[in-house]
């Protein structure tokens, strides 16, 4: 048995689920887990419900993010929040293992990215934290995005610059198609591919806002957005279809808990005018939706939206669309792109492009996808994956060094 400590420091979006799922899967290998998350009690309460665990099998702590950085040279802002994390992480870690009386064999970091960031070294990190740590990094852009530009690149100005840590042995990553030119990145550093997993609860359909769709739908095709509405969502691109769509049997849901600060104060400004309009074709809903009702969502729309800007990365919109045998639209080229390609999935737009999507809306609400594999999607990200892939980052880790607790 290992002592492994995981850290979260959001409670945002599919955060919660994942940290939940690495739970069940670390406690039903038989390790002990000590978790510092935002909050504790409902986490205690999810595991008590969903888990068997031993008495002693876990412990919870309370951890929330640092407050961002005031600094006024806001070029900095990055380095100094990522470093925030890092030290807040200590601290926390700190705690826990004196009050147990134990050193983690592993600090996994469920969300690595906020602690990664162009400029930030291994070497500061060493200092700051000593214990042994991987994590998984949900969105590595940068060997996505014009990847010969950042290999040129010295190792330090690399966004993942302190993954080349002594005391980080491994790295997990959603997204399987740039495994292999990540591992050449980090000099032979091992990168463990993580499933895609999702929350598969049933869908709660008591939800209020379920019927209120349906009736303000009146039988017409849902199209839904849904999750965080962030201006990455390509909110603009759906909502400027819905207007055009006006007269045609289409009807444009958007739910999931808005988020301001990714959109200017005129963008922002406009969603809240297009609001006030009250769209008969759209319906809105800003908050945050649990699991079971999200499921809901998504079971009463005909297709998704995830036409994303600028986002080359792995999405839990595939799992959700394949779960519960929804088209999806999504956005040409990267990771999303070729798992749709690869299962077909659905259709892929080029990001923004609004007459494309009206096709696409067209061609899923009017015909059948030809042989959509969503079993086999659902096969390459079952849960089922996460506990040998999770097997794999342990076995990477060398053996507890207690001294460190001293420091």
């Amino acid at each position: 048995m290992k002592v492994i400590a995981l850290i979260e420091d959001s409670w945002t979006g599919h955060r919660p689920t994942y940290l939940k799922l690495f739970n069940k899967t670390l406690l039903e290998l038989g390790h002990q887990v000590i978790t510092c998350c935002p909050e504790p009690q409902e986490l205690e309460d999810w595991i008590k419900e969903h888990c068997q665990p031993e008495p002693e099998q876990y412990q919870i702590f309370e951890f929330r993010k640092p407050p961002s950085t005031k600094f006024p040279l806001q070029q900095l802002h990055p380095i100094l929040n990522a470093v925030n994390l890092w030290c807040g992480a200590k601290v926390v870690a700190d705690r826990a293992f004196r009050k147990l009386e134990k050193v983690p064999d592993l600090v996994f970091f469920c969300v690595l990215d906020g602690y990664l960031t162009m400029g930030l070294t291994h070497y500061l990190i060493d200092w700051i934290f000593p214990y042994q740590w991987s994590g998984l990094y949900f969105h590595p852009r940068h060997i996505r995005l014009k990847p010969k530009l950042w290999s040129s690149f010295p190792t330090f100005a690399q966004p993942h610059a302190a993954l080349h840590s002594s005391h980080c042995p491994v790295v997990a990553l959603l997204d399987e198609g740039i495994t292999d030119r990540f591992q050449d990145r980090l000099s032979g550093k091992r990168v463990i591919n993580f499933p895609d997993c999702i929350d598969a609860s049933e869908p709660d359909f008591s939800f209020p806002l379920i019927k209120q769709i349906q009736e303000k739908a009146q039988g017409r095709k849902i199209i839904g957005l849904l999750g965080s509405q962030s201006k990455r969502k390509s909110i603009f691109t759906l909502i400027k279809v819905a207007q055009k769509m006006r007269s045609e049997p289409f009807f444009f849901l958007f739910a999931g808990n808005l988020y301001p600060k990714t959109f200017t104060k005129e963008e922002h400004s406009k969603i809240l005018e297009i609001i006030s309009l009250n769209l008969e074709n759209c319906f809105f809903y800003w908050q945050v939706i649990p699991e079971p009702r999200f499921n809901a969502l998504v079971l009463i729309c005909d297709i998704l939206f995830a036409a994303y800007e600028r986002f080359p990365h792995s999405s839990n919109m595939l799992n959700k669309a394949s779960n519960f045998a929804k088209p999806i639209i999504i956005s040409k080229n990267y990771c999303m792109a070729e798992r749709v390609e690869k299962f077909n999935l659905g259709v892929s737009i080029h990001e923004g492009n609004v007459e494309e999507c009206i096709e696409a809306i067209h061609l899923l609400g009017s015909t059948p996808l030809n042989d959509p594999d969503f079993q086999g999607y659902l096969d390459a990200h079952t849960i089922d994956k996460l506990p040998p892939a999770f097997q794999k980052i342990l076995e990477c880790s060398s053996p507890t060094t207690p001294q460190l607790l001293s420091r």
